[in-house]
């Protein structure tokens, strides 16, 4: 893919982006949403997250699947679950991920 062909995309997506947050409160004319669809639109954000990590780690066809960085997302679910504050749990995953690496995972 070309740069130009990247920024391209990068603007189609920037501008149907604008054009979706101007038509809601166009078509809403101040009305409030439906709690259905203020529970879906919410949940969005984190599906889309979610979706983006599980292809960044496993790659293109699960190709790329790392059992340090497994091990390590591991470490940071265990540790927030456990209620470690947010930046302990990311030093304790990155030490995980190293560890694993180091011992030939």
């Amino acid at each position: 893919m070309s740069a130009t062909t990247l920024w391209a995309a990068v603007a189609a997506v920037a501008l149907i982006s604008f054009a979706f947050k101007a038509v809601g409160p166009a078509v809403l004319a101040g009305r409030e949403l439906p709690a259905r669809a203020r529970t879906v639109i919410a949940l969005l954000a984190p599906v889309l997250l979610a979706a983006f990590v599980v292809v960044g780690i496993a790659g293109p066809g699960w190709s790329g699947l790392d059992v340090a960085v497994i091990a390590g997302l591991g470490a940071v679910v265990v540790l927030r679950l456990c209620r470690v504050p947010l930046l302990a749990a990311l030093v304790g995953a990155v030490l995980v991920t190293a560890l694993v690496r180091a011992a030939g995972g």
